[in-house]
């Protein structure tokens, strides 16, 4: 029987698992849109290095407006609401998709460029959907409920890129191109928008307003000594999954010549071990150890898989190394974002949540410039720096004696 609180995660989770499902779809097809000569929408006479930049700057734009937006959007959940400003960032989001579309079919990179960033900038839904689960969960019942939030995510991720290779592959149907998955994402979130205005409820309680002040956020990082090195781990732990996330299709496709539908496999595999870890072990292992304990452990394991998917010479051989990868992304994301909520005050939530994606986001632009500048020199490389971070990551948290406690 499902429980009231699962009930009223649904709507939130559902718009999540469109949102997915919207950003997952074009990530097939960016090695191919940027790298291949013969369809890319960039000049034939682009060296490989120029292409690696465009691919790099290209992956940024979109966290790029989420490092601005997801501080802003979750704070202002905290003052008017999580149902309305969500409701307000699919609107925009979809307007941002369009964009893209449109950019894509013109070959115009700075639309391209400016219809992500809009989309990043109002993409808000899991910073907010992990408010809710603070505004109604007991401290207990967190991780449970952000893993179950987590397992909408990786659905997207499962159905996005398998449906992604499809909607840009003309011999399937001979008018898709590039734009086309952009389209799909548009009509994706709007169903999003659809589900929350007739499904969700508000879930803030009523409280006094207080002025907004918009680095009030930073500012109480900065003065818990604990939220400092549980964000600064976070962060580490972020270069590590978005290198993998975002480097995994490129080196595959550089090294083995993996095709869009085969890149889209791909990720579904590690996606699918994801879902699996979050349905079997994340609530049994909560039960038995701290969110610290498991950040810290799963994230030098997720350093150690990403380095040991490199070594195989045959693409069959490397399909092996994934489902490791899969099982420590699930727990160390996860429990890495109830670290954040256990240690956030009630009227914090919403800026915690909020600052945190701001702070992944960050990883992700770097890792979308930097990792785009040395994948050009060499295909592995921004796998072995994402490794090197997120193992990184958990030896801070390793390192770190101080109990958690409820910061002021």
């Amino acid at each position: 029987m499902i429980s009231p609180i699962t009930l009223r995660l649904l709507p939130y989770a559902i718009v999540i698992l469109f949102g997915y499902i919207g950003f997952a779809l074009p990530l097939p097809i960016l090695p191919e849109m940027f790298l291949d000569p013969e369809r890319s929408i960039l000049p034939h006479d682009f060296s490989m290095e120029k292409r690696n930049l465009l691919l790099g700057l290209f992956m940024s734009s979109y966290p790029l407006g989420q490092f601005i937006g997801a501080p802003l959007l979750g704070k202002l959940s905290d003052f008017w609401g999580r149902k309305k400003v969500i409701t307000y960032s699919l609107l925009t989001t979809t307007i941002g998709y369009g964009v893209t579309a449109l950019g894509c079919t013109s070959k115009t990179i700075w639309v391209i460029f400016g219809g992500l960033f809009l989309c990043g900038f109002s993409e808000g839904n899991v910073s907010i959907a992990q408010s809710v689960i603070a505004d109604i969960t007991e401290k207990e019942k967190k991780t449970y409920h952000f893993g179950w939030i987590n397992m909408f995510v990786c659905l997207g991720f499962i159905i996005g890129p398998l449906v992604g290779g499809k909607l840009a592959d003309p011999e399937f149907v001979s008018f898709f191109t590039f734009a086309t998955p952009f389209w799909g994402a548009a009509i994706m979130t709007l169903l999003g928008l659809v589900v929350v205005v007739i499904a969700s409820k508000e879930t803030l309680r009523p409280r006094k307003r207080e002025k907004y002040r918009f680095f009030e956020p930073f500012l109480v990082i900065i003065r818990s000594s604990e939220l400092r090195i549980y964000y600064l781990a976070n962060f580490l732990l972020a270069l590590g999954f978005f290198s993998f996330f975002r480097f995994m299709p490129v080196y595959f496709e550089r090294v083995f010549d993996f095709t869009i539908s085969e890149l889209a496999y791909a990720m579904v595999y590690n996606s699918l071990w994801f879902a699996f870890t979050l349905l079997l072990f994340i609530n049994p292992l909560a039960k038995r150890f701290s969110p610290k304990t498991l950040t810290s452990a799963f994230s030098i394991l997720l350093g150690l898989f990403i380095t040991v998917m490199t070594l195989p010479a045959a693409s069959n051989a490397v399909l092996w190394t994934i489902p490791p990868i899969g099982i420590a992304l699930a727990i160390s994301m996860t429990n890495g974002s109830v670290l954040i909520s256990n240690s956030a005050r009630e009227d914090f939530h919403g800026s915690a949540m909020g600052s945190l994606q701001s702070v992944q986001v960050l990883a992700e632009i770097i890792t979308g410039i930097l990792g785009g500048i040395v994948a050009a020199a060499l295909p592995p490389l921004p796998l072995y720096i994402g490794s090197v971070m997120a193992a990184l990551g958990g030896i801070v948290l390793m390192l770190y004696k101080k109990k958690a406690v409820i910061s002021a």
